[in-house]
């Protein structure tokens, strides 16, 4: 089955033009490692088919197969070894849960036991069944981050409804034993203000306790992952040609187009309408 009206899906500001957040197919040799494309977010691993060898934080070289899905959180120290060629799907998401799955969340630390254990867990028939849909809107590009989110939130409901609490404690332990307050806070609203001192306001600290705790969490200062942030938004917007170069300069605050040109030389190394073409040419 082919993806009609292609340019339409590539061009709309809601296609996912890189897979920070998101679902994404991988196959890989005996022998290649993974790790963590971004400390930032939580990974849900759904092996299809192959070994991996995997270790995250304390827990070292735990053998996981096809069938089976692996749950890497946030900061972790996390990589996994191809033991054979490998098939799997990846999940990468951040902390912002619907009101119904954060309550589910909640309800589950007083299931939590200890100690602590390796976070995987078997791939049921119903959670299959997501993986499979998934896959089809994969292989025809149909990449829009809403079907993502859809997808994403799929995932926790067949999690609910188809995994005791206990199980479910004990896969999703890390998530539940963190206070994940603060940095969930940050994702939440960094975009709502243009200067770290606001964001220190809006989280009610001082900027020189707000940097502090934020590099704890980040390991970055604040100003400099807001930069980095930002240089991902307006490349994202630049790989939307309807985007106009008025719209996005007015968006972030730049006082004029030479000051916007000069700000794209320096953080891509080319002009905004030659990082256009190239990141258009790339979606096709």
């Amino acid at each position: 089955m082919k993806l009609l009206y292609v340019q339409e899906h590539l061009t709309c500001k809601n296609y996912v033009s890189d897979f920070h957040i998101g679902f994404n197919y991988k196959e890989v040799k005996r022998g290649e490692v993974w790790r963590p494309d971004d400390k930032y977010f939580n990974y849900f691993i759904f092996l299809l088919e192959g070994e991996m060898m995997m270790s995250c934080n304390e827990f070292r070289n735990h053998l996981c197969q096809g069938g089976e899905m692996v749950f890497i959180t946030q900061d972790s120290d996390a990589q996994g070894e191809a033991i054979s060629d490998l098939k799997y799907v990846i999940l990468s998401f951040d902390n912002q849960f619907t009101l119904c799955d954060q309550l589910a969340l909640e309800s589950l630390q007083e299931y939590e036991k200890k100690p602590a254990v390796f976070n995987k867990i078997d791939i049921r028939t119903p959670l299959q069944s997501v993986l499979n849909s998934v896959m089809f809107y994969l292989e025809n590009k149909i990449l829009c981050k809403h079907l993502h989110a859809i997808k994403q939130k799929e995932v926790f409901l067949i999690l609910r409804a188809f995994y005791t609490k206990e199980e479910m404690a004990r896969f999703l332990s890390p998530m539940l034993n963190r206070n994940m307050d603060f940095k969930a806070f940050v994702l939440q609203h960094y975009q709502d203000v243009k200067t770290v001192e606001e964001l220190a306001n809006m989280c009610k600290m001082s900027v020189r306790s707000f940097n502090r705790k934020f590099n704890d969490y980040f390991d970055d200062s604040p100003y400099s992952w807001m930069l980095k942030q930002k240089s991902r938004h307006i490349k994202t917007k630049l790989a939307d040609g309807r985007t106009t170069f008025g719209t996005i300069i007015k968006e972030y605050g730049f006082s004029s187009p030479a000051h916007f040109t000069t700000y794209c030389k320096k953080q891509f190394g080319q002009s905004p309408s030659k990082l256009r073409k190239q990141l258009i040419a790339e979606n096709y």
